[in-house]
């Protein structure tokens, strides 16, 4: 039976690309959000990759009005080697832009898009209950539709992030990534940017962090190991303040800046879902899978399984959810891979022994190639570009010959 009614529980990004997609196209589609959120949001900067999608849901010069202008990444080595990236270097497909965004208004707007396409904004955390292989919602969650199911919706989507709803609920595996890093994070002012517009990428003797540029602040995240900053307190707020006033890196950066915010806290963020569609249900966005955010690919990995999956309900085949899911598991984990080699030392050893090399003839002949394909990476091309990640791969390894990644290691 053609699915024509859709049950979205979760409005972010995820859910709401997908309920937009799908009520301009007819679908009945109620999204189950409420108002409750955490001050602040993971995923403030996003990859050139989202902006198509920003096009295809008519928001970019919305998102634009609000947002930063971002033209590339920047990444911290050391105090000697501060290693700018311009998404116009990758020489690819995607736009040589992003944005970095403040996540309440971006959410919004996709949450809006999709109201003003037809779809139905419920104000109820959804409860759901397993009836053999199916999920189905709760008696009350479906008399808070106000009609608009007045039968069992075709289709259940979980997009409720890192709660995992129907995850949890089906009791589904997951593969976990080898990191227990935590995050902390907050808004500053009046910390320093050394590439206006970039987001920085900071390298720390312990762990790593992040720098973004937004409208009046700057967010900035700490990601170390739980017992390293135990050391610096008890508390999430004590832990950030001394970290930052203790570390020579973002220390520097941001001696003269004031905290805005309180600190969030994230943890075990590596985690990919071992199955993501079922009988008459299926996950998206962080509730299928997430991984590091390093490469800033959170909203990035939301709003386009979002568009996956979308593609997958109008086709309305098996086939095309299985295909679904396993594209987007196999896309999760070539990033976790790609991730990977940030947190080895190799993926900044290739661009040291490219460095190194640069002065004779083969350097001068690669150096170019690993400008091109590291950017790449911080535009979100090189994961999906098969001759990019093959290259970045082989190059890595030739790196191996010429240096060890050790020094280059996060710990």
């Amino acid at each position: 039976m053609k699915q024509k009614s859709i049950a979205i529980i979760g409005g972010g990004p995820a859910g709401a690309t997908l309920g937009a997609l799908l009520a301009k196209d007819g679908f009945k589609v109620g999204i189950y959000h409420t108002a409750k959120r955490p001050e602040l949001i993971i995923g403030e900067s996003l990859l050139p990759a989202v902006v198509p999608i920003l096009r295809e849901l008519g928001i970019e010069d919305e998102v634009r009005s609000f947002s930063i202008h971002k033209p590339g990444a920047t990444v911290w080595l050391s105090p000697d080697e501060i290693v700018p990236f311009e998404f116009g270097w990758a020489k690819g497909e995607l736009p040589n832009y992003a944005y970095n965004t403040p996540r309440k208004e971006f959410d919004e707007a996709i949450l809006n898009v999709a109201i003003r396409n037809g779809a139905k904004l419920v104000p109820h955390s959804a409860k759901l209950r397993q009836e053999g292989n199916s999920v189905c919602l709760e008696n009350e969650s479906i008399a808070a539709s106000d009609g608009l199911f007045d039968t069992p919706p075709d289709l259940i989507v979980d997009a409720t992030g890192r709660s995992r709803q129907i995850a949890k609920l089906l009791s589904i595996p997951t593969k976990k990534g080898k990191r227990k890093d935590t995050a902390l994070f907050a808004h500053l002012d009046s910390v320093v940017m050394t590439s206006p517009g970039h987001i920085h990428v900071d390298r720390y003797e312990k762990g790593w962090g992040w720098r973004i540029p937004l409208p009046g602040r700057v967010s900035v995240g700490i990601v170390v190991d739980p017992v390293h900053l135990k050391n610096y307190g008890d508390r999430a707020e004590e832990q950030f303040d001394n970290f930052i006033k203790d570390n020579t890196c973002i220390g520097s950066y941001a001696k003269d800046s004031r905290r805005l915010t309180s600190v969030i806290k994230y943890s075990n963020y590596q985690l990919i879902s071992q199955k993501m569609v079922g009988e008459n249900w299926a996950c998206i966005g962080d509730a299928a899978g997430f991984v590091d955010p390093v490469f800033s690919t959170g909203a990035y990995l939301a709003m386009k399984s979002g568009q996956m999956l979308y593609k997958a309900i109008k086709s309305d085949t098996k086939e095309a959810f299985e295909a679904y899911e396993k594209k987007f598991h196999w896309e999760l984990t070539l990033w976790q891979k790609v991730i990977n080699t940030w947190y080895n030392g190799r993926l900044f050893s290739l661009y040291r022994a490219g460095q190194t090399m640069r002065n004779n003839f083969i350097g001068r002949g690669i150096e170019p190639h690993i400008e091109k394909h590291l950017s790449r990476i911080f535009t979100g091309e090189a994961v999906n570009g098969i001759y990019s990640r093959g290259l970045l791969e082989f190059m890595s390894k030739f790196a191996l010959l010429v240096r060890s990644p050790k020094d280059l290691k996060i710990n």
